[in-house]
């Protein structure tokens, strides 16, 4: 049997590379001394769509394993394994099979695309690719290479149509080809400061025309830190939107992740051409803005008056965690800035600083993590969803959650591994997000199809 350490071996030494199974020959003759055969089906799917895999006439008790590769967007390779004993009737399901060994653990459908690592080793955030992206699946039996296969997985429309947006706006617009009207989007970023294309492209080929725009940092004119950003930045992009022939004059879904959920749900409080709200990792409240200099001013400005908000805090214990992970390598959670931000603050100014969701004109999807180790996203998802509860808001409302999930919930069947901590402004330390990369994809999804229903709920 193949042992956890000598596949691992293998993958990095690009051993495990795999031809195509015996009914796609490749030539490779020295590989048809085993039994086995892989059927991976379908060969081309859509990027938030499954696919199924299969090893077939197996001698039982052979030892199976299955790598996958494939290139992100910054051209770094990423990879993973599964390693199986062969069952009395010789077929290896990975819908009903949990490996013996590899990069996870238990019965996971996509457990090789969410559990893929990158090839250096180093911890790393993937980033999809803006086009089609390949999947190469490869199988062997008892060390045998039996057969590989190549899937295409289309994170956006089929035909795809992008466009700049002009002066005076940052980012892209993503739409299928053709006349329209589309129903539209904006999905906005969080404090990483560059446009989501990733989730535009996602909800493109769901038959959205979707502007991600940029809201801060450089180039010019944004602000140039998350902070005092306009309100009207938005409703500029909704005017150009509108303007746009194939776009469906009707109102507006906004999705946001973190700073951008906070400014999606402040935004459809505020405008009135907002027909949906989808937060992932939201805010109940304003929050300060992150400033380089540590100047305590709103995140927001609406109609050149800053935003009420609540300051966060920066307690004596989070700094003794940095200091003690300096050493360890350890990750150090933000978390309690915001909790002990809001202990602080008065009843007045929390009441100042909360988001008016009970003006937003549609329905509202809220998707948190209760590991969230940023800040404590499922405590304000509650926070939003009672207030409009409260406020008998007519439209739907939901709070999707996930026990082992942390901040960086996103869509479905993508590589989670490095979205549990990044790297933190002080050298030689980490930030906690939270969460484990198996939580990370439940949640995501459990929560894509609600999402999906939302917009179109609210846009369509």
């Amino acid at each position: 049997m193949v042992s956890r350490r000598s596949a691992l071996q293998c993958i990095a030494a690009g051993t495990l590379t795999g031809v195509v199974g015996r009914a796609e020959s490749t030539g490779d003759e020295d590989l048809t001394n085993v039994n086995g055969e892989l059927r991976v089906s379908p060969k081309t799917v859509q990027y938030d769509e499954p696919f199924t895999l299969q090893v077939r006439d197996v001698t039982p008790n052979a030892a199976v394993v299955l790598t996958a590769r494939t290139v992100d967007r910054k051209g770094s390779q990423w990879s993973s394994f599964a390693q199986f004993t062969a069952p009395p009737d010789g077929v290896v399901d990975i819908t009903k099979h949990a490996p013996d060994a590899g990069t996870y653990d238990g019965v996971a459908p996509m457990g090789l695309v969410w559990s893929m690592r990158p090839a250096d080793g180093d911890t790393s955030i993937f980033v999809p690719p803006e086009d089609n992206s390949r999947l190469t699946l490869t199988a062997s039996v008892d060390g045998q290479r039996i057969g590989r296969q190549t899937i295409t997985r289309r994170i956006g429309p089929e035909n795809l149509e992008a466009r700049e947006s002009p002066d005076g706006l940052i980012g892209r617009l993503f739409r299928p080809r053709g006349d329209g009207p589309f129903p539209s989007v904006i999905a906005l970023h969080g404090s990483g400061g560059r446009p989501d294309y990733g989730t535009a492209l996602m909800l493109a080929a769901h038959g959205y025309a979707v502007f991600a725009p940029q809201y801060f940092g450089p180039p010019d004119p944004l602000p140039d830190q998350l902070a005092e950003v306009p309100l009207e930045y938005l409703e500029r992009g909704y005017e150009w939107l509108r303007g746009l022939p194939a776009v469906r004059d009707a109102p507006v879904g906004l999705l946001g992740s973190s700073k951008g959920a906070e400014m999606a749900l402040l935004a459809g409080a505020t405008f009135d051409w907002v027909g949906a709200v989808v937060a992932y990792a939201p805010s109940a409240v304003v929050w300060a803005g992150l400033t380089y200099g540590g100047e305590t001013i709103s995140s927001w400005t609406l109609n050149g008056e800053p935003v009420p908000f609540v300051p966060t805090a920066f307690p004596p214990s989070v700094v003794g965690d940095y200091v003690a992970s300096w050493p360890l390598g350890e990750s150090v959670s933000l978390r309690p800035t915001y909790e002990v931000g809001l202990e602080q603050a008065s009843d007045e100014r929390i009441a100042e600083a909360t988001i008016p969701v009970e003006n937003i004109d549609g329905p509202v999807t809220l998707v948190s993590g209760d590991d969230d180790k940023l800040w404590p996203s499922a405590r304000f998802g509650q926070m939003v969803t009672r207030r409009l509860r409260d406020h008998d808001h007519p439209y739907p409302v939901r709070h999707v959650t996930t026990e082992a999930a942390g901040h960086a919930v996103s869509f479905p069947y993508q590589p989670t591994t490095g979205l549990t901590a990044f790297d933190s402004p002080l050298p030689g330390t980490t930030t906690a997000l939270g969460g484990s990369a198996d939580g990370l994809t439940r949640a995501a999804e459990k929560s894509w199809p609600i999402v999906l229903s939302t917009l179109e709920e609210g846009v369509q």
